[in-house]
């Protein structure tokens, strides 16, 4: 099966060095992990690091805000608590969890910020159906891969919108590799294939509206 290309998103980052992009020094003992390579989040590009520290939430939070100074803003989740800070051209998040008694997450990402706003109504490169969506857009460029996932919404039907992505991907190269992986009248799941290249298309219908995961990925 191939990669999952996950949004969790939500606060996705590259890794390629700039020496002007800000760092937050990590807890004493932390482990680090990059969540892989220069990836762009609707265009503008990003770093995230997976912070793991032996510590509570609390510590861990006290930390981060004692890193970020003392301008900041906090929102308190459902299930995590999220610090954010505008710095120069720079937008820092660190959301933090608990994964265990003593086990905390923290993921910290930095967007830049000015070419987010740069990035701002450029072409897609990609048909959608009519009055969609586009909910997220990320690439990545890691170790020979090229990926990409695209999150829509819109109102159409299931049919509809498979139609359309399997039009754009056999433009691309990629064909129905098999039959559906899942098929319902609430959900479709099928895996593409080409030269170097494939693909999963997800797409899901609930109460009226619909929504379609499809993630690329390219061998170098």
């Amino acid at each position: 099966m191939m990669p999952t290309f996950v949004a969790v998103l939500t606060l996705m980052v590259p890794l390629w060095a700039l020496a002007a992009w800000p760092q937050l020094d990590v807890p004493a003992g932390a482990r680090v992990a990059s969540v892989g390579e220069k990836i762009r989040l609707h265009g503008a590009p990003m770093r995230i690091q997976r912070v793991l520290v032996a510590q509570r939430p609390d510590a861990v939070a006290r930390h981060y805000r004692a890193a970020l100074g003392p301008r900041y803003a906090t929102a308190q989740l459902q299930d995590r608590l999220v610090l954010s800070q505008g710095r120069d051209d720079y937008f820092i998040t660190v959301s933090i969890r608990p994964l265990g008694p003593k086990l905390t997450e923290a993921l910290v990402s930095i967007a830049d910020a000015r070419e987010a706003r740069q990035a701002v109504g450029r072409p897609l490169g990609f048909n959608l159906p009519a009055a969609s969506v586009v909910l997220s857009d990320i690439e990545a460029d890691d170790a020979g891969k090229r990926s990409r996932q695209l999150v829509v919404g819109n109102a159409h039907a299931i049919t509809t919108n498979i139609d359309v992505f399997t039009r754009e991907l056999a433009a691309r190269g990629m064909h129905a590799d098999g039959p559906p992986l899942r098929r319902s009248a609430a959900e479709h799941v099928q895996f593409y294939k080409g030269e170097h290249r494939e693909a999963q298309l997800i797409v899901m219908r609930r109460d009226g509206q619909t929504q379609t995961v499809l993630t690329m990925i390219e061998t170098q």
